[in-house]
């Protein structure tokens, strides 16, 4: 606003420190935000975090706000490693703006190679929805996502802390592991599988992942039948949810087996007789059908 300039026309400015103690100034388009996951993996770095304002006034010899790739190698103090990492919009600007490397104090008309030199140059950006792929030149659009499962590199950070963390190299030569970690989360896995698979009743699990095989509900008052179907498909490897609640009403178990989301509900009652109620949780209809046609379609579902 004071400049009366687009802000795409800014320079725009993050000092990051990595674990070697290496400071990072990564330069971006103003309208642009730095992806710290990209900075790290084009500078090969295994951390970084954000400078704090005495490291920049003491080290950097700049002042925080008006940081800028222009002359900054000049002023650092002795011994203090700096790395410039342009992101490539910056070719796609000329005669940009920004800070000075003194308080209150911008530069104007600054380019990229004529008033500063990157050490690096690449793509830094952190994408955000309707960009442009850079691959693909279509459009980008976000989603919402579940992270399942992850991978961290190490590095060396926790072997050289670990008394006899190192192995020998082919040279005989002791060194540390190089480390890692992975996981996946069972909790989250089991959330993005709900996520996916529901309806407004509840869940809808698939038959690979599904806690019980069948959801049993028993609705006769002489219950005999429905533990004779119970222990039949036991005997026939099916894992069961019985449901043989009695002072709960046939709507409130349905709505319970809804919620619950198994692949198959199979009611036994005085209406069905000697054959069974048969319902796939993914289908609004029901049949009634003997044990053996019953029997086969849980082979077909869970062959």
């Amino acid at each position: 606003a004071f400049h009366k300039l687009p802000l795409w026309r800014q320079v725009k400015d993050v000092v990051f420190v990595d674990e070697k103690g290496r400071f990072i100034l990564a330069i971006i388009r103003g309208d642009y935000d730095v992806n710290e996951v990209k900075l790290k993996n084009l500078v090969h770095a295994l951390a970084l975090r954000h400078a704090t304002d005495e490291e920049i006034r003491e080290q950097l010899h700049s002042e925080p706000g008006f940081i800028s790739p222009v002359g900054i190698k000049n002023h650092i103090a002795p011994g203090v490693r700096l790395i410039i990492v342009a992101d490539d919009s910056l070719r796609t600007v000329v005669n940009m703006y920004g800070g000075a490397n003194v308080l209150n104090k911008d530069a104007l008309n600054i380019n990229i190679d004529r008033d500063y030199t990157p050490d690096l140059e690449g793509d830094i950006a952190l994408a955000k929805n309707e960009f442009i792929s850079s691959l693909s030149k279509q459009i980008l659009h976000e989603r919402k996502g579940i992270e399942v499962g992850n991978i961290f590199q190490l590095g060396h950070h926790y072997s050289k802390k670990m008394g006899g963390a190192t192995f020998m190299d082919d040279k005989g030569k002791e060194k540390p592991y190089y480390m890692g970690c992975y996981g996946i989360g069972i909790g989250r896995t089991l959330a993005a599988i709900v996520e996916v698979h529901h309806d407004e009743a509840g869940i809808i699990w698939p038959s690979s992942v599904t806690p019980f095989h069948v959801h049993l509900i028993g609705l006769s008052k002489e219950s005999k039948r429905a533990d004779l179907v119970y222990r039949s498909l036991q005997a026939d490897g099916y894992e069961v949810l019985y449901d043989d609640r009695s002072d709960i009403s046939a709507g409130e178990k349905f709505a319970t087996a809804d919620l619950l989301g198994l692949p198959v509900r199979l009611v036994v009652s005085d209406r069905t007789g000697d054959n069974i109620e048969v319902k796939l949780r993914s289908d609004q209809e029901s049949e009634v059908l003997p044990y053996q046609k019953v029997k086969d379609i849980l082979e077909k579902i869970y062959e």
